[in-house]
Parts: structure tokens; sequence; C-alpha cells
């Protein structure tokens, strides 16, 4: 079991490497978690399944960051979204196969045909320095945190809502006053 930061930050560092933009990562946090209604019950193979969905919808980019190489960065996201989702979840965070298939939503063959083939184009592209790869990544995607931005804008969020929760319960006891006010006026004679 996840705490809300736990899971915000499970989740950018997996929708970073998945879509390659840290910005559109952040819109990946509010999509998953907003959406489930109790963080307590949510496994951490469902939040990469959620995760996984998500990313989908974001156009990939290239990663750019001074500790990875570009020609990694510029394989990474050239590959298919589903190759790159089985060869991060096998490579990088070293999921278990089923695990990995599962967060796919494939079968287990299917999830891995697509890491063969991940791993065939990383080979082609990389030669002898394939096999640091999956290091350099998973380094990367240890130092991510939740940006400041994402924080500030879920607080605001937080407070508009409870502002307006404010008013409303203000406008419902100010129209009740005012039903007890003319309820309770004395009869005119007719």
């Amino acid at each position: 079991m996840l705490d809300r930061t736990a899971c915000e930050r499970r989740v950018y560092r997996l929708a970073v490497l998945l879509t390659g933009n840290p910005i559109s990562a952040t819109k990946v946090i509010g999509q998953v978690l907003d959406a489930q209604p109790d963080l307590r019950r949510l496994d951490s193979a469902h939040l990469d399944r959620l995760t996984v969905l998500r990313s989908r919808e974001i156009a990939t980019a290239m990663l750019v960051d001074e500790s990875i190489p570009r020609d990694v960065a510029a394989w990474l996201a050239n590959l298919d979204p589903q190759q790159r989702e089985a060869w991060v979840f096998l490579r990088v965070y070293q999921l278990a196969d089923r695990e990995m298939a599962r967060a796919m939503d494939c079968s287990l063959t299917a999830a891995q045909r697509h890491l063969y083939q991940a791993e065939r184009s990383l080979n082609e592209r990389m030669g002898d320095t394939a096999a640091t790869v999956p290091s350099t990544l998973l380094s990367y995607s240890m130092r991510l945190d939740v940006p400041a931005f994402y924080r500030i804008e879920r607080r605001r969020r937080r407070q508009w809502r409870l502002a307006w929760i404010v008013i409303g319960i203000a406008a419902v006891a100010l129209g009740l006053a005012m039903l007890l006010t003319w309820w309770a006026r004395p009869l005119s004679p007719t």
C-alpha cells in the first residue's frame, strides 16, 4: 500500500519514461490518482496499468537530460509504445514477466514479443553499450520527483474546491434562513 506522495512519484517516474515528456507526465498523475476514490485499495500493478493507459494518450517526445545520451533518448522515443512499455517494465524496473504483461494488459507471449523487438532494436542501435542503458535510465528515473508546479496547482485546486463548498453551504444556510423567516411570518387577514 502506497501513500499519495509515493503513488504520485511512481506514476510520474513511469510516465516520464513512457512519454519522454515531464510536463505531460504531470497530467498523467492527475488522471490516474484523482480518479481513484481510495488509494489504499490501489495495488502497484493496477497503478502501473492506469499509468500505461494514460501515457499512451500522450505523443512521445525525446527525453532531454544531461545524464541520458542523445542516442539512447532517440532510440527510446522511436520505439513503438508497447515495445517501450515492455522494455521499461522488464529491463529498467525489473518487473516479473507476468506483472509486465498485466500492466500492459496483454498476454505474456505478446509482452515478450514486444520486449524482443525492443531488445533487437537496442542492440542494433547501441551495440556493445546496450547493456548500460537500463541502469542509466533507472538512475535517471530514481532522481525524478514530482515537480513543484504540480503540487502548487493541486493545492490551489483543493483550496478552490473548499471555497466552493463553503460558498455552497453558506447559500444553503441563507436559503433555509429565508425560508424559515417566510414560513414563520404571521398570516395577514384576508
